[in-house]
């Protein structure tokens, strides 16, 4: 039932930005590196519909302060060690990149006349800056870099199991879902660089990152961490938009159907530009207390801000004008937009070196539990470190593969996880992955368990999402290879699903993207710690761990949320 078999001594999961970066990285004139991609590389995952924000601290700003800001914005539950690495890393790898695309003739970041980085205030800074970057020319720079090194490409490949031998992963599987062939590779390291699971939910451009790298991680032994975390951005009701960033940054405000800017009341500091930590509860604050519907307005974004938008936007404004909708003259309603472990939402658990707990497996980008942010910091951290741990996983895995051995397991000790791959077309009476999908929507994502969070509402869910997993799941019916998968996206949207209902029901307290009123305040003498999950025996295992804490300490005790 395997149609072919691929050796390479690297194997790079995930075409986006950190897994483009991955790949040029780990290359080497003595190895081989393939990069696996579920779409098209260069126009997959969540790089191209970046809201053209970039955090870059550079050598003239004060990294001090920049520490500061950051972690006490994250809530103090940043690896303080990423976010020493990516403050000192970022700007000469992004100036790599930036030289990279003027090399192919384009335009990476944004600068004024005096050739000067365009930097702004968004959402969350205040010491810090967020530069502009124009996703598209990154990726379609990153795309001819990769040719340029020889990394080979396989694409709409969706990759679905990783393979272990000897307790250290040496390979996995996918499935080519245009022709159905399911492939075998066989690798000495992994990079994990797929993103996180979005639910398929109401928001631009991410309805295929369904969790793959991180349920088949979590399947292969690896610890995930901050699921807890899983967060939602927010966007117009009407139509699915990006790039709220620049949109608060540039003169934008929440209004509540009384007319009032109510961020005020929630980040007296910055309002409208606050956390989404603060936004996406907000939003739902003032809906259950009956000041709904929310508005963003536009109307005071100066000219030439409204141009700057319109060109790192373009898709979000095109959208617009196809409702004859002009939002820069009148507002527009908007609503939280779940996005579960996507940007910023919790996944693999990785040290310094973008390593995870299992021998031979690397991560970046957004399948990790991008340790640079805490809860969610401030704006532009996430492209920064897709660039920052692509690097890295990249000249680490490169350097695991130089010392370990080829893997020499066979098609039979795979043939399990290629039954359980192609199960659903076997699979007659069962539900479809539609049915299957809209069920694990409908229990993650009501405003009792995405936002304002109880134990009861939570363990509800939970109960919900085992029953999905037991009964549903095991049973999904496919047709033909596009539903086949269909199928596979639901059964990692399922594991993902319980990961992170379990581990914010595991938090009894407040902080970040956590709001329990039963649990009102942040508690940071008993739950300064990282929440954990993974797999002990066939059930999940989540607790509770405590971190360093090198440069910045938090304060002692508890208090209201900040």
């Amino acid at each position: 039932m395997i149609s072919e078999t691929i050796n390479t001594d690297v194997l790079v999961i995930g075409g986006g930005l950190a897994g483009c970066q991955a790949a040029v990285k780990a290359k080497r004139e003595d190895n081989n590196v393939l990069l696996v991609d579920k779409g098209y590389v260069s126009r997959s995952g969540q790089t191209v519909f970046a809201a053209g924000a970039l955090n870059i601290c550079l050598p003239e700003d004060d990294r001090d302060v920049w520490m500061r800001e950051i972690v006490e914005r994250g809530e103090y539950l940043n690896d303080q060690e990423w976010v020493k690495i990516q403050l000192e890393r970022g700007y000469p790898l992004l100036m790599e990149l930036d030289e990279w695309g003027r090399e192919c003739g384009h335009a990476i970041l944004e600068r004024d006349g005096q050739g000067n980085l365009v930097r702004k205030k968004a959402r969350g800074n205040i010491n810090t800056r967020t530069c502009v970057i124009n996703a598209i020319p990154a990726m379609n720079t990153m795309r001819r870099k990769l040719l340029e090194r020889k990394v080979s490409l396989l694409e709409r490949v969706m990759v679905t199991d990783l393979v272990l031998e000897d307790g250290r992963v040496a390979g996995a599987l996918g499935l080519g879902y245009r022709d159905g062939k399911v492939y075998l590779f066989r690798a000495k390291s992994v990079v994990l660089a797929a993103a996180g699971c979005g639910f398929k939910s109401f928001f631009i451009g991410h309805r295929n990152l369904t969790g793959e790298g991180q349920a088949m991680a979590y399947e292969a032994g690896a610890v995930l961490r901050n699921l807890d975390q899983a967060m939602s951005n927010t966007t117009a009701r009407a139509l699915d938009i990006h790039g709220l960033s620049l949109m608060v940054g540039l003169g934008g405000k929440f209004l509540n159907s009384h007319g009032e800017e109510f961020m005020w009341n929630y980040d007296p500091e910055v309002g409208s530009r606050a956390r989404l930590t603060r936004v996406t509860v907000a939003i739902a604050r003032e809906v259950a207390a009956g000041r709904g519907p929310v508005y963003m307005d536009l109307t005071g974004v100066s000219e030439e801000d409204q141009k700057l938008l319109k060109k790192i936007l373009p898709e979000g404004f095109k959208a617009f004008a196809s409702l004859n909708i002009d939002p820069f003259k009148q507002k527009v309603e908007w609503m939280p937009a779940f996005e579960g472990t996507l940007a910023h939402g919790g996944g693999i658990h990785i040290d310094t070196a973008c390593a995870s707990n299992v021998p031979g497996l690397y991560s970046a980008g957004d399948n990790t539990c991008t340790p640079e942010h805490g809860t969610w910091s401030v704006t532009g951290l996430n492209l920064t470190f897709c660039v920052v741990s692509g690097d890295i996983a990249g000249r680490s895995a490169a350097a695991y593969a130089s010392e370990a051995p080829a893997p020499h397991f066979t098609r039979k000790d795979v043939v399990d996880k290629v039954a359980r791959i192609r199960a659903p077309l076997d699979a007659k009476k069962g539900p479809s992955a539609d049915e299957v999908i809209y069920s694990i929507q409908e229990a993650i994502i009501p405003y009792d368990v995405a936002y304002i969070r109880t134990d009861e509402s939570l363990t509800r869910a939970l109960r919900t999402i085992e029953s999905i997993r037991d009964e549903a799941v095991p049973r999904i019916s496919a047709k033909n290879p596009h539903e086949l998968v269909k199928a596979l996206e639901a059964r990692s949207m399922a594991c993902v699903a319980e990961m992170v209902v379990r581990s914010v029901l595991f938090r009894k307290e407040s902080r970040g993207f956590v709001y329990k009123p039963d649990y009102p305040l942040t508690d940071n003498d008993e739950w300064l710690k990282w929440i954990m999950v993974g797999r002990d025996g066939d059930r999940m295992k989540v607790w509770a761990e405590s971190f360093p804490t090198p440069y910045i300490q938090a304060p002692a005790g508890k208090y209201p949320p900040r």
